[in-house]
C-alpha cells in the first residue's frame, strides 16, 4: 500500500535505508527520493521533468521509483506532498507558491525581460508535461462509458469552486452546446441540496477539483453517489477524495511553477471530451450547434 502521509514516507525511506529492507532501490533512485523528501514544499509544486532534472536522473525513473513505493502515478505520489504542504499553512498555499517568484531587494523597478521568458518559457514546458501525463493516464474504456452516460442522461450538473468553477463553467458551456439540461449545480440563491434534490438516479453529476479540496465539492459528491447518481470526477490523482466518491474518474497533474493548480490538463481533457461528444451525439448535437447559432443570430439583429 502506498503512504498516505509524509510521515508515512518518511517511514518507508527509513526502510529502505535499512540493509534487511524488501524493497531494493538503486542508487540514483534512492539518492532522488532522498532529496525530494528533504525539499517537499518543492515537489508539491513542480513538474517530474523538473525535479528529474534536478536530481540527475530522467523522468522515467522517477515514474518507476514511484511505482515501485505503491503509487500509482506521479501525480498519485506528489499530492502527499501537496497535502502536507496545505495542512502546514492551510491559509498561506497560494501566497507561499508564489513567494518563490518574490526578490525581497528588489523595488519592482528594474527590467524582467530575460527572466520572464526563461519562467514563461519553464511554465510552457510544465503545462505541456501536465497534458502528456494525462493522456498516458487515460482509460479508455472509462472514457467510453463516461461519453455514453454524458450522452443519455436525462440531466447533467456539473460542479467545481474557487479556481475549478472556471472549469465547471467551461465544462457546462461545451457541453451545452450539444445538448439540452446541462447546468451548474446549485442555484447560488437556492444551494447545493436544492439542486442534488432536482436530480434523480438516471442523472449524472461532474465534479472538478484538485489538492487543496473544498469540502463542498466533496460533500456534494459524496451525497450524490449515495442517492445512486452516477458522478464523473475530474481531479488531480486517483488518491484525491473526489476519486474515491466517483463511478468515474480522469486524472489531470496540476503541478507548476505558478502559485496555484495548473489547469492546462483539465481544459484540454474536457476539449477532447467534449470532441468525442460530438461525433457521439451526431446529427442530435449538429442540430443543436445550428439551433445555438440561430440564436446568435437572432440575438444580434435585435442588438
Amino acid at each position: 500500500m502506498a503512504p498516505r502521509t509524509l510521515e508515512e514516507l518518511k517511514r518507508k525511506l527509513q526502510k529502505l535505508n535499512s540493509p534487511t529492507s524488501d524493497l531494493k532501490l538503486g542508487k540514483r533512485a534512492l539518492a532522488a527520493l532522498t532529496q525530494m523528501m528533504d525539499n517537499p514544499e518543492k515537489v508539491a509544486v513542480t513538474s517530474i521533468s523538473l525535479l528529474a532534472e534536478e536530481a540527475g536522473v530522467n523522468a522515467s525513473t522517477l515514474s518507476r521509483l514511484v511505482r515501485k513505493l505503491g503509487f500509482a502515478s506521479f501525480a498519485e505520489f506528489q499530492l502527499v506532498f501537496r497535502k502536507h504542504l496545505a495542512r502546514s499553512s492551510r491559509t498561506s498555499f497560494y501566497s507561499d507558491l508564489a513567494g518563490r517568484f518574490v526578490d525581497e531587494e528588489s523595488d519592482g523597478g528594474a527590467s524582467l525581460a530575460p527572466a520572464s521568458l526563461a519562467l514563461m518559457t519553464q511554465v510552457a514546458e510544465e503545462e505541456t508535461d501536465n497534458i502528456a501525463q494525462m493522456l498516458s493516464s487515460l482509460d479508455v474504456d472509462a472514457l467510453e462509458k463516461t461519453v455514453n452516460l454524458l450522452a443519455k442522461a436525462p440531466r447533467v450538473r456539473v460542479y467545481g469552486l474557487r479556481q475549478a468553477n472556471t472549469v465547471a463553467n467551461f465544462f457546462t458551456y461545451a457541453l451545452g452546446l450539444l445538448r439540452p439540461d446541462v447546468s451548474l449545480l446549485g442555484n447560488p440563491h437556492h444551494g447545493v441540496a436544492h439542486g442534488l434534490n432536482e436530480l434523480t438516479q438516471e442523472d449524472v453529476v461532474v465534479v472538478i477539483g484538485a489538492a487543496p479540496y473544498t469540502r463542498a465539492t466533496i460533500a456534494a459528491a459524496r451525497i450524490a453517489a449515495n442517492h445512486g447518481m452516477q458522478v464523473i470526477a475530474i481531479t488531480d490523482s486517483h488518491g484525491s477524495p473526489l476519486a474515491t466518491e466517483a463511478t468515474l474518474s480522469f486524472i489531470a497533474p496540476t503541478s507548476s511553477t505558478w502559485y496555484s493548480n495548473s489547469m492546462a490538463a483539465f481544459l484540454v481533457f474536457i476539449e477532447g471530451l467534449m470532441a468525442m461528444m460530438a461525433g457521439r451525439l451526431g446529427r442530435r448535437g449538429l442540430a443543436s450547434l445550428k439551433q445555438h447559432e440561430q440564436l446568435i443570430d437572432e440575438v444580434s439583429h435585435e442588438l
